[in-house]
């Protein structure tokens, strides 16, 4: 008997932020492994793991992880959260 095709695991969206970090991060020609030492050096113990995860939009993000993100991408908040977000992924 044949098997049936295995259909790959549709992990939830926890953030809306995570294709706008990788923009802002590609955009400055840093690979996952600079930005996350230099957020390391801005004081968020954080591994490259972790910054795959939120890129993808699997990790839910803090208050003050937003904000470490920023100062160290350069940009405010409000330049974090994408133009036109896809709410209806999140519904």
């Amino acid at each position: 008997m044949a098997k049936a095709p295995q259909r790959q695991k549709k992990h939830p969206i926890r953030n809306i932020m995570g294709l706008e970090i990788r923009r802002l991060r590609e955009k400055n020609d840093w690979s996952q492994a600079d930005f996350a030492r230099k957020l390391q050096l801005a004081g968020w113990d954080v591994e490259r793991t972790v910054l795959t995860k939120i890129e993808l939009r699997r990790r839910c993000l803090t208050d003050y992880e937003l904000l470490i993100l920023a100062k160290t991408l350069g940009v405010t908040l409000n330049d974090l959260v994408p133009k036109a977000p896809d709410l209806k992924s999140f519904l």
